[in-house]
Formats: structure tokens, sequence, C-alpha cells
């Protein structure tokens, strides 16, 4: 007869500091889930949100029209309470129109609901599958995640790219049991697909030099299917985005987004607006290096957290929010970090917070060196970290 162990209660002093960071994050999520009831009661607030430019084309889309109509768009918008002076354009390409298409049939505090706890459950999902991708550690540094302020600045404006986040974290989570599956994922990543340039290079130098194409055949299938679903809406949908994409040009040439490449473009010539692609061509060249160098062993999760990193900082474009992608990656790093390095990292996180409820202009210069920080000190823990955790295989 065999008895079944039972592991060992948790020493009172570890018991009581886990109780207490279960304790702040409830805090913490009651406070977000008592700003969003707040916000669902006042239409005028959540009008003035970047979720109400996602509601807009939905409702457009729903009765047959343009999404991108800049002038129904804007209508819309103010119809709900919107006090800017400019529309806000669903810049993503149509293939992202199916998140929004439910949001065409119900009211703007309905809509701004359903949308919230979505966003939330994708930040939150990610999360905790990025935990169990990490071993399951008996530890309390997945909270990072909860507290991470691009993460909570895209949950409280209604922001896509936590869906982006979820696309990434799936991949990493089914690339290896799951290819199809992993490959139907990256289609949320391709709702920002400047996101991840050197990244998407080095995934079709993987799956070539592999000669397996299960990964991009379910990307392949998945973009298919969601590029298909505006068209029988809107026929006319891929002319409009086009149409859309060459007015707003000037517009997006003039404004200052904080990022590395629009500096280098505002800094050469403001004019040319190729400029700020010449970074992610540079790390377009240097993810194929780094995928031929680290080829025999290469695992998504270990060399695509660097990846992420790298592909954020020389995005062509991304907003503050934008960085939740690179939650990943950083959790990846504090996993395997000195307690030393963990406190550089706290108090990143600590400054980073602090800039968001400082600073009232999101193109502020100021913005400029989170992406840069969270590269060197992923760099700096993984160069001084402890030895390797070995990843479990998810099935």
């Amino acid at each position: 007869m065999t008895t079944q162990a039972h592991p060992s209660p948790a020493p009172p002093e570890k018991a009581f500091d886990q109780k207490l960071m279960w304790g702040i994050v409830t805090c913490v999520l009651l406070a977000i889930g008592i700003s969003l009831l707040a916000t669902v009661t006042t239409t005028e607030t959540l009008a003035n949100r970047d979720f109400i430019e996602y509601w807009a084309a939905g409702q457009q889309l729903v009765h047959g029209s343009n999404p991108y109509d800049a002038h129904r768009i804007f209508t819309i918008e103010r119809s709900a309470g919107k006090h800017a002076l400019q529309p806000i354009i669903m810049f993503n390409p149509p293939s992202a129109l199916f998140l929004t298409l439910p949001l065409g049939a119900v009211s703007p505090k309905i809509g701004y609901l359903l949308w919230s706890l979505c966003v939330l459950g994708a930040w939150l999902g990610s999360i905790h599958m990025l935990w169990i991708m990490n071993g399951r550690p008996d530890n309390a540094l997945h909270f990072i995640g909860y507290f991470f302020a691009p993460a909570v600045a895209c949950f409280l404006l209604g922001q896509m790219a936590a869906f982006a986040l979820l696309g990434l974290t799936l991949f990493f989570y089914f690339h290896r049991t799951r290819p199809w599956m992993a490959g139907a994922a990256l289609l949320l990543c391709a709702l920002k697909p400047h996101l991840f340039l050197p990244f998407g290079a080095a995934l079709l130098a993987w799956s070539v030099t592999r000669k397996d194409y299960r990964v991009l055949s379910g990307a392949a299938i998945a973009f298919a299917i969601s590029s298909a679903v505006p068209l029988f809406f809107d026929p006319s949908i891929y002319l409009q985005y086009a149409a859309m994409s060459h007015s707003s040009g000037v517009m997006v040439k003039a404004a200052f987004i904080p990022t590395l490449s629009e500096l280098l473009r505002f800094a050469v010539d403001p004019n040319v607006f190729w400029i700020q692609f010449l970074p992610a061509a540079a790390g377009c060249l240097w993810a194929l290096w780094y995928f031929h160098r680290h080829a025999a062993e290469w695992d998504w999760y270990r060399q695509g957290a660097l990846l992420v990193l790298v592909s954020f900082l020389v995005a062509p474009y991304a907003w503050y929010f934008d960085a939740i992608i690179l939650l990943p990656s950083l959790l990846y790093a504090a996993y395997r970090a000195r307690p030393s390095t963990l406190a550089v990292l706290f108090l990143l996180l600590a400054a980073d917070g602090a800039q968001l409820l400082l600073l009232t202009s999101s193109q502020s210069a100021w913005y400029l060196w989170p992406s840069a920080a969270w590269l060197a000190w992923y760099l700096w823990a993984m160069r001084a970290g402890r030895s390797p955790i070995a990843l479990p295989a998810v099935v």
C-alpha cells in the first residue's frame, strides 16, 4: 500500500508575504473594477477614450458603411459625447475588424463594458500562462504583470494592444506542441504588425530552414478568414482602407510619436517618412543573424524574449501602452534574475508608473526612455542571472 505525499506547508513568513501580495493585487483589481463601473455610468467619459474608435468602426461596419470614413466616424463619436475637435480613426487593417464587429450591435456603455472585460481577460490570462510556462514558480514575481504601467494604461484606455500580448503569449505557449494553433494565435499579433517586424523575420527564417510550415499555415488560414469577414458587410473595405491610409499620411508624418525611429526621422528630415523604417530594417537583419547564431538550440520563448524587446525598440512607431507586449520578456528575465537585479527592475517599474501619472501628453519625449531601459535591463539580468530554468513543455 502506497501513501500519497503531501506538500509541506509554506513557512509562516512566506505565507504572510503571499497573502500580502494577493491582498495588494485584490485592491488594485478592485480599484480597476470601480474605475470601470464609474466610466460605464458616464458615456461622456468613455467617449473620450481610445475605445470609442473601435466602437464607431463597429457601428459603421454593421450597417455596411465605411469604417474608415473620418467624417462619419467623427459624427458617431460626437454623438457619443466626444469633445475632441478631431476624430480618432482606427488605423488597424480590415483583418482586425472582426474584433470590433460585435460592438456595432450595442450601445457605447455596454460596448465598453464588454470590450474592457475582454481586454482584462487577455491581460490576466497572458500573465497566468506565462507563470505556467516558467515552471509555476512558488513566488510572486508574476505580480509584476499586474502593476506594469503600460498594461494598466492599455486597459483603462480600452486599447487593442492587450490582444497582441495574448497572441504572442499563446504563440509561446503552443509553438512546441500545437504549431497550427500557435500560428493562428499570431493573427492577434497582426493587429499591430509594426511592433513585430524583426520577430517576423526570424519566424520566417525558422520556418524555411526547418522546412516546417505548420505555424505559417495556421497564421495564413486565420488571417484569410479574418480578412474575409468584413467583406460580407462592406465589399469595398480594402479600397476604403487604402484611401484612408493615403489621406492620413500627412497627419501621421506631422505627429511626433515618442519612439527612437520617430526621433531619428525628426532629427534627419521630418518630411522623409521612410527614414523611420531604417531602424526596423536594421533590426530585421540583426534578427536573421541572431537566428543563424542560435538556430541549433532555438526555443521561441527563450530566444523570442529578446527578439520582442528589440522589435519594440526599433518599431517604426509605437505608443506607450503598446509596451504591454514586453511582459513575456520581462517576466522571463525576472524569474532568472538575481535579487540585486530585481531591485533595479522594481525601481524602473516605479519610475515608469510615476511617469504615467505625471505626464498629460501621450506625445511627451519622456516616453522615449522606457523601451531602451527594458532592453538594457533584460541584457544585464540575463548576463548576471542565475542558472537557466528548464522550460516545461505545454500540452
